[in-house]
C-alpha cells in the first residue's frame, strides 16, 4: 500500500514560472556537478552552478527515505530507486537518475532495440562519446549506455506523480523551454 502524497522540492518538479524560483538545467547525460540554474538576461543566458546547500535540500516536505521513479520510452522501461535512511535529498534524486542512465546496456536491453532503428541509437552513442569529458575512444570502449537510448531527449523536466501516493514518473525532453527574463 502506498503512502500519502508528498510535496516534492520545487527543484524536482516540472518548471513552472510561478512556482519555480529559477530554471534548473539538468542534462542526465552528464554528471550532476554540471547541473545549473539558467536565466535569460540582457547579457545572454546567465548560468549559476548549484551550491551544496541547493543539493542538500530535503527532497520532500516530509522525511522521505525511499522513492521509486519510473521511466518508459519506447521498448525501454526502468525503475530508479532512491534510498537514504537519514532522508532523501535533492542530491540523492539527481545522482540516482544520472547513475540509472550512465549504466551500460544489458544484453536483454540491447535485444529490445528494433533492428531498423539501430543506426539512430548508434548516432546518439557516437555523439555522447564525442561530447564526453574524457577521450572519446575511452568512452566508446565502454559501449552503449542507457542514456544512448534516450536519443538526445536527456533534459530533466521534473518528476510527476500520476496517482496520489504512487511512484513518481521521470519526464525528459530534448528541447529547452523559454524561461523567465
Amino acid at each position: 500500500m502506498k503512502g500519502p502524497a508528498l510535496n516534492l522540492h520545487w527543484k524536482l518538479l516540472p518548471y513552472h514560472p510561478k512556482r519555480s524560483k529559477r530554471f534548473l538545467h539538468f542534462d542526465v547525460a552528464f554528471p550532476t556537478h554540471d547541473i545549473e540554474f539558467r536565466q535569460n538576461s540582457s547579457y545572454g543566458v546567465q548560468r549559476t552552478s548549484l551550491s551544496d546547500a541547493d543539493f542538500n535540500k530535503s527532497a520532500a516536505d516530509e522525511k522521505l527515505v525511499k522513492m521509486t521513479i519510473n521511466f518508459q520510452r519506447g521498448p525501454f522501461e526502468w525503475d530508479i530507486d532512491v534510498k537514504r535512511d537519514k532522508g532523501i535529498r535533492v542530491r540523492d534524486v539527481f545522482e540516482a537518475i544520472y547513475a540509472a542512465f550512465d549504466a551500460p546496456l544489458t544484453p536483454h536491453e540491447k535485444s529490445l532495440i528494433p533492428h531498423h532503428r539501430r543506426a539512430v541509437y548508434e548516432e546518439a552513442f557516437r555523439l555522447r562519446c564525442k561530447l564526453a569529458a574524457g577521450l572519446p575512444i575511452v568512452e566508446q570502449r565502454k559501449g552503449w549506455k542507457r542514456v544512448d537510448m534516450l536519443l538526445h531527449e536527456t533534459l530533466f523536466r521534473g518528476l510527476t506523480q500520476p496517482k496520489s501516493g504512487g511512484d513518481w514518473v521521470l519526464n525528459l525532453s530534448g528541447s529547452v523551454p523559454v524561461y523567465d527574463r
